[in-house]
């Protein structure tokens, strides 16, 4: 049978759906043909992607659902169904684990729900329909029965190295250039933490592969696919020491010479120096930490079940084997207030972190802080309609001593700390405030920067960013419009981004700057030309040891500038000789050619595999 599996878009860009991947492989080794339609990649619209399905024709359609993209997905299998009403509808993921009956009686074209880790599941449900045989009784699914939701559940897979590596070229249009290959190790999680969902769909039962099978696939992904980089995105890497040493002592001696790092975060207390070592001569280049919160207080009621002293000894370790330290705080947190978030950030800055992200809490279902909120709190939201790791900033609930409003001063206060620590330091550098401020962010990840605007009154700001987000999915949250120089350019080439930057080049000049702040991101080559033609009084570069304030006058400054000028005046002649000469090139080897051939000396030209020869025609005739 055809299945089309779907990834709806509303998660991270750049992301790849892991367990869609792991799907059409388990469907493939059946021989089941399966394709994989990334619309959080392609923001596709619901028409585009409805052809696309109609087009391909498959027996079921099967969408992959978060929390943050529950609403796109139904959005597009309603917009599937009238178009191409001949398929099933199925859907699976962690939010129809968690939310399974509100979406079968909200949505009624999705048919079948898939709960928890649907491998195995998928496989029969395929096999039975294929035959044409009930599936109500497979194991791992829920469905409508009348006006009831009916549930089977599955037991979770045990021994994970049986199941096939996941398939990436499944995925439609997918590209394995500059690729960092995801890859999943373990599954579960046998912690209570009260504001996380990974018991409930991945079971609190940790489940491991074995470091064999691990690097098997690294090795077939290289041989495949020609990676040179992946990321663990287990919930538990190191849960089992032993275990992720010995898969790193394998890496070593296998001389696969790949660089990773540990993307999804590790447990403090499940790291020693000799893991971090290991992981560092294996190849890491850098690891993540569930920090969640730097007040001790709030550490500790939200039972991780490790002391805060284990986050700053692991930050060492990490650090100290030469790899770069990530943070991941929440915000929102019951008992949480802006107090506690400016003392989070101060711990934060005490760890000497080499990055960190700030999120505001979503209170899942089936979680302790979810039963908080409904308890002790007030929504503000569908859940549905919040925003996880995206581009927008969205609070959905508020809390007794900690309202939406300082919430989002909170998240402000954190994303932006190095933007207010500049303007504190031009404060205190000039005794006043800095009359007009550009704050430029050149990652297409930065929509929420306009409120930016709002929090800083006090000042004349003008910001200049980029956004890559289709409106197709998210109509009901909240727009922003473009305003005076508050402009948010829609493109997600890096070659685009640099041509409306440097359209904007005198504009910037006639609006006269006392401060310029430059996110991180922002491309080295285009700070010279910028420094020199808007010429603020001071401009600051975000970095990992916090914003650098720089002037003109700086010799660093000045010395890149004359780099860059060497560069420019050695490299312009060249590609204008290059240009010019390229036309006469092929000018002159057309030339010859014709030459050759029409050439009246008794010869001809003959093509052969060699080459082009020229053969007597006097022998030809005498032949």
């Amino acid at each position: 049978m055809k299945v089309l599996l779907i990834n709806p878009p509303g998660w991270q860009k750049g992301s790849t759906n892991l367990g869609l991947c792991y799907l059409a492989s388990s469907l493939a080794a059946k021989g089941h043909k399966a394709l994989i339609l990334d619309v959080n990649a392609t923001d596709a619209s619901p028409d585009a992607v409805a052809e696309k399905a109609r087009e391909y024709a498959p027996d079921i359609i099967g969408f992959s659902l978060k929390t943050s993209t529950a609403n796109a997905a139904f959005l597009l299998s309603k917009a599937i169904k009238k178009r191409y009403p001949g398929a099933v509808h199925v859907a699976g993921g962690a939010h129809i684990t968690l939310a399974y009956g509100e979406s079968l009686i909200q949505n009624p074209d999705i048919e079948y729900c898939f709960l928890g880790e649907a491998e195995r599941s998928l496989i029969e449900f395929v096999e039975r329909k294929e035959k044409g045989l009930p599936v109500d009784d497979i194991p791992g699914i829920a469905f409508r029965r009348d006006s009831e939701v009916v549930t089977t559940r599955r037991e979770y897979i045990e021994e994970l190295d049986a199941i096939p590596y996941p398939g990436m070229d499944a995925i439609e249009g997918f590209s394995f250039k500059d690729f960092r290959y995801p890859m999943i190790t373990s599954r579960g999680c046998p912690y209570p933490c009260t504001y996380c969902c990974v018991g409930v769909v991945s079971s609190k039962k940790w489940r491991a592969r074995s470091p064999e099978n691990i690097l098997d696939e690294l090795k077939r992904a290289k041989e495949k696919y020609g990676i040179t980089m992946f990321e663990i995105l287990d919930d538990n890497f190191t849960l089992r020491i032993e275990r992720a040493k010995e898969f790193c002592r394998l890496l070593i001696a296998s001389g696969l010479n790949l660089s990773w790092y540990c993307h999804n975060g590790i447990r403090a207390d499940k790291l020693d120096m000799e893991l971090a070592r290991l992981m560092k001569e294996a190849g890491c280049t850098s690891v993540a930490l569930g920090v969640e919160s730097g007040d001790p207080a709030i550490f500790d009621s939200i039972k991780k079940g490790e002391p805060l002293e284990a986050i700053v000894n692991a930050v060492k370790c990490i650090k100290a084997a030469g790899m770069k330290a990530v943070g991941y705080f929440i915000i929102g947190l019951p008992g949480d207030s802006l107090e506690g978030i400016k003392r989070t950030i101060e711990f934060q800055k005490s760890l000497g972190l080499d990055h960190y992200t700030y999120g505001v809490l979503n209170p899942y279902p089936y979680t302790e802080v979810y039963d908080i909120v409904k308890r002790e709190g007030k929504m503000l939201m569908d859940i549905k309609e919040s925003s996880h790791f995206s581009t927008e900033l969205t609070i959905p609930f508020e809390m007794p001593g900690f309202s939406r409003q300082d919430m989002e001063k909170a998240f402000y206060l954190a994303k932006f700390q190095q933007l207010y620590q500049a303007i504190d330091s031009y404060e205190k550098k000039y005794g006043r405030k800095p009359g007009r401020i550009l704050y430029f962010d050149f990652s297409p990840a930065s929509r929420f920067t306009k409120n930016l605007s709002r929090l800083l009154d006090d000042y004349e700001l003008d910001v200049f960013c980029f956004q890559t987000r289709s409106d197709d999915y998210f109509k009901n949250r909240a727009k922003w419009k473009i305003t005076d120089l508050h402009v948010y350019v829609d493109t997600p080439y890096a070659s685009g981004r640099i041509k409306i930057f440097l359209r904007f080049f005198n504009i910037f000049r006639k609006r006269g700057y006392d401060m310029v702040f430059f996110s991180i991101g922002t491309p080295q080559m285009l700070l010279p030309p910028f420094l020199l033609i808007v010429r603020p009084k001071v401009f600051y570069l975000e970095g990992e040891d916090g914003a650098k304030l720089m002037t003109m006058k700086d010799p660093e400054v000045k010395a890149q500038i004359r780099r860059r000028a060497r560069e420019l005046f050695f490299t312009l002649p060249r590609l204008s000789l290059s240009i010019l000469a390229y036309p006469f090139l092929r000018l002159a080897v057309i030339g010859f050619g014709l030459f050759m051939y029409f050439k009246r000396d008794g010869k001809r030209v003959e093509f052969t595999p060699q080459g082009p020869k020229l053969k007597d025609m006097k022998k030809d005739k005498d032949q």
